[in-house]
């Protein structure tokens, strides 16, 4: 359907600097979002999956936005906007990012909750629902995202979200098998009514 496009395969950790002017749309694999600040700081605002779609943001915005790979291949495709002339088209791809973009933005709010283990009990909800694969009881996250990564995205440090999900084994809420994350399905959809009431800081 659509044309005027450049293809894009990452692997092993690679990166690839948004511009201004096209649409990136995500084929194959998982990327993950970065912003990048003028003062060296660096945050996880999304994980992509197939089907996905961004723009870059307002460009008077003084940051920097990166697409990074984590040891998995992925397939990525560069449209050119100006290049895209038919209505259609440029409606299927800005149904794409508005989808994608409201992700982002309910992560932003998972963020901006008080308690660091309420930011983190919700983004485990919000990754089992986006990505995880149903067995049994349990939803299975099978991305590869380490605990720094998951600190980033609810804007803490990887020691406090360790601590934390350390103490999730313990209550039984996720278990580790052979690499996977198991995140109990019946806890993890009553969210709200679970008790994220503990404050670590």
């Amino acid at each position: 359907m659509l044309n005027e496009c450049k293809e894009i395969l990452l692997s092993d950790d690679q990166i690839v600097s948004m511009e201004s002017g096209y649409v990136y749309y995500l084929q194959e694999g998982t990327l993950q979002l970065w912003e990048l600040h003028n003062d060296g700081v660096e945050i996880l605002i999304n994980v992509l999956k197939p089907d996905d779609a961004v723009r870059l943001p307002d460009p008077s915005i003084n940051s920097v936005y990166e697409f990074r790979t984590n040891k998995e291949k992925a397939q990525l495709i560069l449209y050119k906007w100006d290049s895209l002339h038919k209505i259609e088209e440029k409606y299927y791809l800005l149904n794409k990012v508005a989808t994608t973009t409201m992700r982002t933005e309910l992560i932003n709010h998972i963020k901006r909750k008080k308690f660091v283990k309420n930011r983190l009990v919700y983004l485990l909800q919000f990754l089992s629902q986006e990505f995880g694969e149903i067995e049994n009881q349990y939803y299975i996250l099978n991305i590869p995202l380490t605990h720094e990564h998951l600190s980033s995205l609810i804007l803490s440090s990887r020691v406090t979200v360790t601590k934390l999900l350390n103490e999730l084994k313990k209550q039984k809420v996720i278990t580790n098998v052979q690499g996977f994350l198991y995140i109990r399905k019946d806890l993890i959809d009553r969210v709200g009514s679970y008790d994220c009431s503990l404050e670590v800081v």
